[in-house]
């Protein structure tokens, strides 16, 4: 029986049958969703659905059809795809970059050594020149690797940064009783403080610089802030700036900011997760003048590049100096623990058995082009600008935004009668009534003292037309939640 049941496991007309099914399904599935038809999300608490999943759990193993278990995936799981969808920083993958990454799953070779990872490891080094380049970066001298997610790619950067930046082997002989840090934006991702105590420079190391009431990193207090740090006894040693931040999707002023940091001999890292994607789009890479004089920037290509979660790109402006951030021996890997090997990605990187990561983004520029990203980034921003001015034209709704700067829209419902104590709560509980209907996802946030709704217009489908209904609804749920 055993025999059997592995022999089915890895059964190649076993898979190619339950694999047309399956393709057959999402596209039915896809027609149907960005047709706008169904739920965005079929919302139920956590409790019920791990009763439910848990009274399956033991009963149906070994007893469910390919087809049926992909059937209840697809109709529990958020629609992404669906264009009333416009919630979180989520971006909706390509179906080419899904089949991208089944086959990368299926052979998944380890990324780790160019041994095993081969061409995949080449494409790597090949995609991130090119967006180096797309930065106005030098791409024979810039370098880097993918990564699993922002987070890990803030925290390689940083890493580098500290092992470049201070006197001594840090990872070898960390600290020895000093006080370093970094000058980090009040609107800092999470993950940029969570790496930098990571590091071991707790709290005292997250030297924070105010922002202005867009959330933009106001630069002039960097000469200020950075006084106060060394008279408090630490020693900074680089400065993160956002494009975009979180939370209202605004840019920091990179050129000025750069300006400091080549005076002080200072570390620039670029949180770009996010927005850096701009680099691809003529009409919008003006946002990110000065990136180029960056020491270090983190893209994610799973936002807006319309590639499965999660593929980061850590780029190096000057590529030799990614391999000081790891102090690595490993003889069974590599024979020569200190070479400059670019093609021995664990080397730079913290995952070993990394994922076939290169070969979902690389599917999408060989078939479509790079075209293929200008188009959707330009038209994102187009998007939500367009959105943005049918929200300042109405009354009833205020923005935390004069104009946005990016796809990200915090905006928040505000009736006539309403005291302004109340639309904290008044916004929260439309925005939950909302999510709970499924007929729309969006977000929320908080920013100048407020509660905001946030909506990322990040599937191309979404249009003003759309929004608009979200708009309708809302006002809706709001009269049902003052009756």
């Amino acid at each position: 029986m055993t025999d059997e049941v592995l022999k089915k496991a890895y059964d190649p007309e076993f898979f190619r049958q339950s694999g047309h099914q399956l393709v057959d399904q999402l596209a039915d599935w896809l027609a149907a969703v960005q047709a706008g038809e169904g739920k965005v999300l079929r919302y139920i608490s956590p409790e019920e659905v791990y009763a439910y999943e848990q009274s399956h759990f033991s009963h149906t193993v070994g007893g469910v059809s390919p087809n049926e278990f992909f059937a209840h995936y697809l109709d529990q799981t958020i629609c992404l795809h669906h264009p009333h969808y416009i919630g979180h920083q989520t971006g909706v993958v390509s179906p080419m970059a899904a089949l991208a990454e089944l086959a990368g799953a299926l052979l998944d070779p380890g990324m780790g050594v160019y041994e095993q990872g081969n061409v995949g490891v080449v494409w790597e080094r090949l995609l991130v020149r090119a967006v180096a380049q797309r930065m106005g970066m030098n791409a024979q001298q810039a370098d880097g690797v993918l990564t699993s997610g922002g987070t890990l790619g803030n925290l390689t950067a940083l890493l580098c940064a500290r092992q470049h930046q201070l006197p001594g082997d840090a990872w070898t002989h960390g600290y020895q009783g000093r006080q370093f840090g970094f000058l980090v934006s009040e609107e800092a991702h999470y993950s940029v403080a969570k790496a930098i105590q990571a590091m071991g420079m707790g709290a005292a190391g997250i030297v924070r610089i105010p922002t202005d009431e867009t959330g933009r990193m106001r630069s002039e207090m960097l000469k200020r802030v950075h006084a106060q740090a060394q008279k408090q006894g630490i020693e900074v040693i680089g400065v993160v700036a956002n494009a975009c931040t979180t939370g209202l999707g605004t840019y920091d002023p990179l050129e000025p900011i750069a300006d400091f940091c080549e005076k002080h001999s200072l570390w620039l890292h670029v949180d770009g997760a996010h927005g850096a994607a701009v680099a691809f789009s003529d009409k919008y890479r003006s946002l990110i003048r000065g990136i180029e004089r960056a020491d270090s920037v983190v893209l994610d290509f799973h936002k807006m590049l319309m590639t499965p979660t999660l593929v980061t790109a850590v780029i190096f402006r000057r590529g030799e100096t990614s391999f000081r951030t790891f102090v690595q021996k490993a003889s069974y890997l590599w024979a020569q623990d200190e070479a400059k090997e670019w093609y021995n990605l664990a080397k730079r990187t913290w995952e070993l058995t990394k994922q076939s990561m290169s070969v979902r983004v690389m599917a999408l520029w060989k078939i479509f082009g790079p075209q293929l990203f200008e188009t959707h980034v330009t038209h994102l921003y187009d998007v939500a600008r367009q959105c943005h001015e049918l929200l300042r034209a109405a009354p009833d709704f205020e923005t935390a935004l004069d104009e946005p700067q990016s796809n990200i829209l915090c905006y928040r419902i505000k009736p006539q009668g309403v005291a302004d104590t109340q639309l904290d709560q008044l916004n929260m509980a439309v925005r939950q009534q909302l999510v709970e209907e499924g007929d729309f996802f969006i977000v929320q946030t908080r920013a100048q003292g407020k509660l905001w709704l946030r909506s990322t217009l990040i599937n191309p489908l979404t249009t003003p037309h759309h929004f608009a209904a979200l708009m309708d609804r809302l006002r809706h749920i709001a009269d049902q939640q003052r009756a």
